[in-house]
């Protein structure tokens, strides 16, 4: 080694043991500061997301049901009795082709089947119920929301071709 280098070595200030490991802790506290911040912007992203989910799962299984409901000519419903898990909905098209949808829960998604083809229409569905009271089919569908809570939705349904 050359004089140089040994003098700057020699002569630079230093850092004790115990400064160090101040520095090591107040960083490590800033970054579990920040740690924990994230993490709670996170949780509430993923709870603002499950509320947008459920309200879509109740839209899109609105929709389906709507359709079909429209164009029921019949349906396995008693008029006025107390609201059921499951409906048949029948009808015949404009070409004469008959068609069957029918709506239950299956495993906890309340699926469709629509001429022998099966589709989930909502996921994680925690209850569900299909009424008639004269020509009005409702359908009442709860799924679960945000922090544990649960968001449900009645859907009324005007059925035009019922006879």
């Amino acid at each position: 080694m050359g004089k140089a280098a040994k003098g700057l070595v020699r002569g630079a200030p230093g850092f004790t043991l115990v400064e160090v490991l101040v520095a090591v802790g107040i960083i490590t506290l800033a970054l579990g500061l920040v740690g924990t911040s994230v993490f709670q912007a996170l949780s509430v992203e993923r709870y603002w997301r499950e509320d947008v989910v459920a309200t879509r799962q109740l839209r899109h299984a609105g929709s389906w049901f709507a359709g079909d409901a429209l164009n029921a000519s019949s349906t396995g419903l008693v008029d006025g009795a107390p609201a059921v898990s499951a409906v048949t909905l029948t009808w015949t098209d404009r070409l004469g082709v008959p068609h069957i949808a029918s709506y239950s829960i299956l495993e906890g998604d309340l699926v469709r089947n629509f001429d022998g083809s099966q589709t989930v229409v909502a996921r994680r569905v925690e209850s569900v119920g299909f009424s008639l009271s004269g020509r009005v089919l409702t359908l009442e569908l709860t799924v679960p929301a945000e922090q544990g809570g649960t968001d449900t939705t009645t859907l009324t349904t005007y059925l035009r071709m019922l006879q």
